[in-house]
């Protein structure tokens, strides 16, 4: 009876709860969080300009305050909705520091880096992608330094601000107000629609990125719900970026500030390979995502996810009144 009594009282508190309430809360949200990451960006330049910082200290310093403030923000912005409007243990859910927390995160970084490893070799050897050598060349070593320490900062804030709006707050939120299926529908849908914002708008063919693009969410929100917190997600997601742009260049991009790795150009078609976005929006990406949900499923295999396993635990331990 206590149990029944619980699960009414966790029942009950979502009443009133739902889709579009749940929608309109994260479009606030992703509001906020836009204003807080233009606020850190602008201000720490402007800061360092002030101060008449040289490029070093703009990258080590400006950089790394900027994208921890960004980081930092999101997270005091999206943790009381979490906990207030959701009724869930925020620190538990997002980055909780599990035994598994570092394992979780290791294994997602490095399952991502060993997919665009093999993708990359791949589309070399059946010559599909040609290098050009490094992007760096023969800089000095500080340019390496500098352009590697802003690859891994602007990727790590990306995949974590992300991670925490779209699957720490949206998928939670509507995961409580509907189902789990229909919460990833929607939620990797309204991934996908952001995406096109900054790639597909200025493609003739952009409601076809739509379902390209939801392909990488599902991926990401099928290992937030298999481990219950964000760490195996965010490996993923900043292995994926990391390696995909800055290292193996897979989008033939021809420059930018993070880039480090190859320059590259593409021997095939966009749907082969992707366009400037990158590999999501083709045959090569959509087998990388299947790839990747291959290496979550054989990772998370024998595991609950923590809010299971702690539901769980309580259970075994709550007295039985039964008769």
């Amino acid at each position: 009876m206590a149990n029944s009594a619980k699960k009414k009282t966790a029942r009950e508190s979502f009443e009133g709860l739902q889709v579009w309430k749940v929608v309109g809360i994260f479009g606030l949200v992703f509001l906020a969080v836009q204003l807080a990451v233009a606020f850190f960006s602008i201000s720490t330049n402007a800061l360092m300009r002030w101060l008449g910082a040289g490029e070093n200290a703009r990258v080590f310093i400006g950089n790394t305050l900027s994208r921890a403030g960004m980081v930092t923000a999101v997270l005091l912005i999206c943790a009381p909705v979490i906990r207030k409007v959701f009724r869930q243990d925020a620190r538990a859910l997002l980055f909780p520091f599990t035994p598994e927390w570092f394992k979780d995160l290791a294994f997602g970084f490095l399952l991502s880096a060993a997919v665009m490893a093999l993708a990359f070799g791949a589309l070399l050897a059946a010559d599909q992608i040609t290098l050009e050598g490094l992007a760096l060349g023969p800089r000095p070593l500080d340019a390496w330094l500098r352009t590697i320490w802003l690859a891994l900062l602007v990727n790590a804030a990306a995949a974590a601000v992300e991670e925490v709006l779209f699957r720490g707050v949206l998928l939670t939120g509507l995961k409580e107000s509907w189902d789990k299926s229909g919460a990833v529908f929607i939620s990797v849908v309204i991934f996908a629609a952001s995406r096109v914002l900054a790639a597909g708008v200025r493609q003739p063919n952009w409601l076809e990125f739509i379902p390209l693009l939801a392909l990488p969410g599902a991926m990401l929100a099928w290992a937030f719900l298999r481990t219950g917190n964000l760490w195996l997600a965010l490996g993923i997601h900043f292995g994926w970026t990391f390696f995909q742009h800055d290292v193996f260049n897979l989008a033939a991009r021809l420059g930018g500030d993070t880039l480090f790795g190859w320059q590259t150009v593409q021997n095939s078609p966009a749907w082969l390979l992707g366009n400037h976005y990158g590999m999501e929006t083709s045959l090569a990406g959509v087998i990388s995502v299947l790839s990747v949900s291959a290496g979550i499923w054989f990772y998370t295999r024998n595991r609950l996810p923590h809010a299971e396993k702690s539901s769980s635990l309580l259970d075994d331990h709550a007295p039985d009144h039964s008769l």
